[in-house]
């Protein structure tokens, strides 16, 4: 176990939030959330804006996302690792969920669980933080905060509080 630097998740989270432009007006039915992770000893923050749209749903407009992951030897892989983690959790929060029936997992495949469409993806900037510390994982931590920096930008577009997810189970997608 490492203990968390905090000047480290301090920067990442520095980092999206300018790229964000984070307190900037927005137009009416807009949020932004913010969330920030620490896993395989990197530190990962993610912005997402979202929108409301006419029918009640909501919409992913942009995905911000910054690493410290230590030293990096290919930041083009860094960056499209965390492209790919945003999908993933943007999936996972979405319209992820597993169910059974009669004992059996009722998902066996993509045509049955549900993931993020090309015409869903949001235009998404991501950022590797410059770091003398060793390197560190890639591949996993950009997962976990997209979820509720999700659920933190619906609250701040509509006012509505999500606290269980999928948001496909809300009528939100």
């Amino acid at each position: 176990y490492k203990r968390q630097d905090l000047g480290r998740m301090r920067a990442v989270t520095e980092k999206v939030m300018e790229a964000a432009n984070w307190g900037r007006d927005l137009p009416d039915n807009y949020g932004m959330g913010v969330a920030v992770h620490f896993s395989f000893l990197s530190y990962v923050a993610t912005v997402v804006e979202v929108s409301e749209t006419a029918d009640g749903k909501v919409k992913v407009e942009k995905i911000y996302s910054a690493i410290d992951a230590g030293q990096v030897v290919n930041v083009d892989r860094v960056k499209s690792q965390l492209e790919g983690a945003a999908m993933f959790g943007m999936s996972i929060a979405m319209y992820g969920e597993i169910t059974t029936k009669n004992g059996q997992v009722e998902q066996d495949n993509y045509n049955n669980y549900q993931v993020v469409r090309m015409h869903e993806v949001p235009e998404i900037e991501t950022f590797v933080i410059d770091s003398s510390e060793p390197p560190m994982g890639v591949g996993e931590p950009g997962t976990p905060p997209l979820a509720p920096a999700l659920a933190n930008a619906v609250f701040a577009a509509t006012g509505k509080r999500v606290r269980d997810l999928p948001l496909k189970n809300h009528g939100l997608v």
